[in-house]
């Protein structure tokens, strides 16, 4: 009986694979005995090519799985390139192929947002009935307390549901079944009965908790059948461990990462295009400035009101005074500046809070000459809000006199989007961070970017595409009466524009298809001719019109439009995330103007991934891709983090070009941002009326630089060495502050050292004479001692000369520094041994005349980030520390330095910590601040601002 061919064996790839690829086939052994195989690649770097050889190479059949139908069918499309049977690569689930592409979405789990809760239930019913209850009984019971405890049902379902995601991926098939939908426990019965081994999780990123209990159960049913269930998990991006449950079941499929490309290595190796990221900041325009002008207002009124009173006032005092008020006698101002230290140690946040409240609303108030500038700065908006609610909790809730205060301050916090009840304070939706997040000032910057990318040497090659969050938001606060925030508002502004209207801009969403007026019959005429249908012009108003294409939509549409862009008939594409981001593929596009508010890892890297593939038509492309913020205006007392918070955890996540030192590829905002631009926009945070958003959009387009030259800047083909290292990044401190010289040359040449070397002399001659030389007995100790001075001192020359050499030195200072945290951070076990080029330090003169330090860390990722938090930490400013290292300084009384929180956990590892410091550094004391006299030592430290380099502290460095 002839054998069953072998699945996928004539498969064959004749092309030329990149050298990461074939890399990633070397590296990564067969049928692992994990049976999973991780790898993080970008977007264009062949990762679906890579996961069809990997499955060709197991030669079993085959499923895989993506997010969406557009990627399905690059799947389909790739592989039926390996193989001459075009018939064992299917896309239909009715019939099952050697290799099958699906969507996830076809065995998802049912439409509840927590599958998790109906585990939960069922195994709480399962409980019941083990003990004594009937199956009925228990769930009547259920049914009951949902209605009549909701708050204990719902703690019930969490505490099961916790344990249950915990460890979800080890659990019973029939178990996970019970969430599964009916046809797609039948899809995936057949899928296990045809014989499938391999699954291919195509952007596993999303494998969290609907689509990770799908796998799991079918990875469970292919390995009851006797089969290995091996994943091949492929992404762009890693979840996030602030994911938390969702990311433990990630990891408990797919485990650590086998291999990952990093998007720098890709573009110097010229398989992605070089790019850049810019940001365009901009400010609300006047009927959004009308609004928050509003809110600044009822703030401080809310403040006048609320806080100026004397029970607000009261009420502050004693926060910064937690002990004074049990004093029969009146406070001294020693006894006042305890108590704020008392404050400050209890917590910290809370305290600086009031006292910059206290400084705001009663600058003559007694303590605020007490309350330091630095640490008691400006009263920001989170501040008072903070206040309020806390204040309003504290006081007005307890007093039944107060009953109408209590509601007026509650309604006025809930306009700042924080809802306050008895059980505490809830953020809500935040109108001010709305209202920025979608303000009108960000369609007319992309408007803006337009016009300065099409002026620009290479703006006729300019294809760039505006991705939005939604189509329409239902929110337009303070702008009744205009369109609704969204792709739709943005591109009619965009197709009104006479030099954005000539780049033939298109909307394009799930249901929406648009053009302007003079370009909808081009457009409609090449999408029939792409699609082989009528497309018709419908309607429109002003310079827009709708276009129809019936029964297209989804992926055939977005993959016609695509190829229009591709083609230079449209130049300019609108849409949303949900269809432009994920999976969108388009070479042609060089520009991104993002107008989202998505910050994640995910979301970030997806996004700018769109931008970056190369495109055949132009072998020199290069990349832009523009962030743009709106800010609040120094001039204007009101504040809001998010949009800021939102640009910084934006480009966190990304590799960049650094803006101030061209030759380093880095994440961070200075990727995008040069330090005088960085300055600025410090400034314009901290209300410098001297400052504007102009100004500092001004300095931020001033270091955009043509595409040629950036190309040039990646020096693409140049040998590299792929690595990461974290960087944090100090002023350079003056060696009087860190080290004295006199002690730690004294410690290689102590009196009681030279002693011992002159008997140990003396006992030399002795023997000596005693072996028949003649000498003088006193005349032989005499020059023996003074021989083994000098035989000692000689001895000690070049360690003599070390030290001294380090303290002219700042890098070797913070080298031996950083080398005292590793080493005490190993010794804590906190840590893995690191290597001896594990850690660096390199002086740096900037062109303003100034030092940084840079010290950086390679080793294990996790190793690594420990290490960087806690030499952050040792620099950084102090605020709560367990202990304090005082490090001993040439001239009065040197550094005030917080022993990093995972060194001083327990007191021996942070003696252990000065004790290295001592013999590495400098000399030091170990001070653990207690009683009055620790509040006084803390309040000494936090005068002193730290170390840490204010415009770029940290950032990871590639290469």
């Amino acid at each position: 009986m002839d054998a069953q061919p072998r699945p996928l064996a004539d498969w064959r790839f004749d092309g030329e694979l990149r050298p990461y690829q074939a890399e990633v086939l070397a590296q990564i052994p067969a049928a692992p005995a994990d049976a999973a195989m991780h790898i993080v690649a970008p977007p264009g770097s062949g990762k679906t090519l890579l996961g069809l050889l990997l499955a060709v190479r197991e030669g079993r059949r085959t499923l895989v799985l993506s997010p969406t139908l557009t990627i399905r069918q690059q799947w389909v499309r790739t592989a039926r390139t390996l193989t001459a049977a075009p018939d064992s690569v299917s896309d239909d689930p009715e019939s099952l192929a050697d290799l099958t592409a699906l969507t996830y979405q076809v065995l998802s789990v049912t439409g509840d947002s927590s599958p998790f809760d109906d585990l939960a239930r069922a195994q709480w019913t399962d409980e019941l009935t083990e003990a004594g209850r009937t199956e009925a009984d228990a769930a009547t019971w259920l049914a009951a307390l949902a209605v009549d405890n909701r708050s204990q049902y719902r703690r019930g379902i969490r505490k099961r549901a916790a344990r249950l995601r915990r460890r979800f991926a080890q659990a019973r098939p029939d178990s996970l079944s019970r969430v599964l939908h009916p046809n797609a426990l039948e899809l995936m019965e057949r899928i296990v009965e045809a014989g499938i081994d391999t699954i291919v999780l195509d952007e596993c990123h999303h494998l969290l908790d609907h689509w990770a209990i799908v796998v799991a159960y079918l990875r469970a049913r292919i390995r009851e059948r006797g089969g290995t269930g091996l994943l091949i998990g492929l992404t762009a991006t890693l979840p996030s461990p602030d994911d938390g449950t969702g990311f433990d079941n990630y990891t408990q499929l797919l485990g650590d990462v086998d291999y990952e490309v990093p998007t720098p290595a890709v573009v110097k190796s010229g398989h992605l295009a070089p790019y850049r990221a810019h940001v365009w900041f901009t400010e609300p325009v006047p009927q959004e400035a009308h609004f928050i002008r509003r809110s600044e207002a009822q703030l401080h009124e809310l403040m006048v009101q609320v806080l100026s009173t004397p029970d607000g006032l009261s009420y502050l005092q004693e926060q910064l005074q937690p002990d004074v008020a049990e004093s029969d006698s009146p406070p001294t101002e020693t006894m006042r500046r305890l108590g704020i230290d008392r404050a400050l140690s209890e917590d910290f946040a809370f305290a600086a809070s009031c006292g910059a409240v206290l400084r705001a609303v009663a600058p003559r108030h007694p303590l605020c000459a007490l309350l330091d500038p630095k640490l008691f700065g400006r009263a920001g908006t989170d501040d008072l809000l903070l206040v309020l609610a806390r204040f309003s909790l504290g006081r007005l809730l307890p007093d039944p006199a107060a009953r109408d205060q209590w509601r007026y301050v509650k309604g006025a916090l809930a306009d700042f989007g924080l809802h306050l009840t008895d059980r505490g304070i809830r953020r809500g939706r935040n109108p001010l961070e709305t209202t920025l997040a979608t303000s009108v000032a960000k369609d007319h910057a992309a408007v803006d970017i337009l016009r300065r990318e099409l002026a620009e040497p290479d703006g006729e090659r300019i294809r760039a595409v505006v991705v939005t969050d939604v189509v329409e938001s239902g929110d337009n606060r303070g702008l009744t009466g205009d369109a609704a925030p969204g792709a739709l508002r943005v591109f009619d502004l965009l197709a009104a524009d006479p030099v954005t209207a000539a780049l033939t801009p298109v909307l394009l969403t799930a249901q929406h298809l648009r053009t302007t007026d003079t370009a909808a019959e081009q457009i409609a005429d090449a999408l029939q001719e792409a699609l082989g249908v009528q497309a018709e012009v419908v309607d429109g108003v002003g310079a827009t019109r709708v276009l129809r294409v019936p029964g297209y939509g989804g992926g055939r549409l977005v993959a016609a439009v695509s190829q229009l862009v591709s083609a230079g008939s449209v130049r300019l594409l609108v849409g949303t995330r949900g269809l432009l981001g994920e999976g969108w593929d388009c070479p042609a596009v060089n520009t991104l103007i993002d107008l989202t508010t998505v910050a994640t890892s995910t979301g970030t890297q997806q996004l700018r991934g769109r931008t970056l593939r190369l495109d055949p038509q132009w072998p020199q492309k290069v990349a832009h891709n523009w962030s743009v913020t709106c800010l609040i205006p120094p001039h204007v007392d009101l504040d809001d983090s998010a949009e800021l918070d939102r640009l910084r955890r934006r480009h966190s996540h990304l590799w960049g070009l650094s803006a101030d030192d061209r030759t380093r590829v880095i994440t961070g905002l200075d990727a995008a941002l040069d330090e005088r631009t960085r300055n600025l926009l410090d400034r314009v945070v901290a209300k410098d009326a001297s400052t504007s958003i102009d100004e500092l959009n001004r300095a931020a387009l001033a270091s955009l630089r043509p595409r040629a030259q950036t190309r040039d800047d990646w020096r693409i083909g140049e040998p590299y060495r792929s690595r990461e290292r974290e960087v944090v990044a100090v002023r350079a401190v003056r060696r009087s502050e860190l080290t004295r010289i006199v002690p730690t040359v004294a410690a290689g040449t102590t009196w009681p050292f030279i002693a011992g070397a002159a008997v140990t002399g003396g006992l030399t001659i002795t023997v000596c004479a005693s072996a028949g030389q003649a000498m003088p007995l006193l005349a032989g100790i005499g020059i023996a001692a003074a021989g083994g001075v000098v035989t000692a001192l000689a001895s000690r020359t070049r360690a003599i000369a070390r030290i001294i050499r380090r303290h002219h030195d700042p890098a070797l200072i913070h080298l031996a520094a950083v080398q005292a945290v590793a080493r005490a951070l190993t010794e804590a076990e906190r840590i893995p041994v690191l290597s001896d080029d594990a850690i660096e330090v390199d002086l740096l003169h900037l062109p303003d005349g100034s030092s940084r330090l840079r010290m950086m860390f390679q080793g294990p990722s996790r190793a690594r980030t420990t290490l960087t938090d806690a030499v952050q930490e040792l620099f950084g400013p102090v605020r709560t520390p367990r202990f304090l290292l005082r490090s001993v300084g040439s001239r009065g009384p040197g550094a005030w330095l917080p022993v990093p929180q995972q060194i001083g956990r327990r007191r021996a590892d942070a003696q252990r910590f000065a004790q290295l410091w001592r013999e590495t550094v400098t000399p030091c004391a170990l001070v653990e601040p207690q009683g009055e006299e620790g509040l006084s030592v803390l309040r000494a430290a936090r005068a002193h601002t730290g170390y840490l380099d204010g415009s770029a502290p940290r950032t990871t460095l590639w290469g």
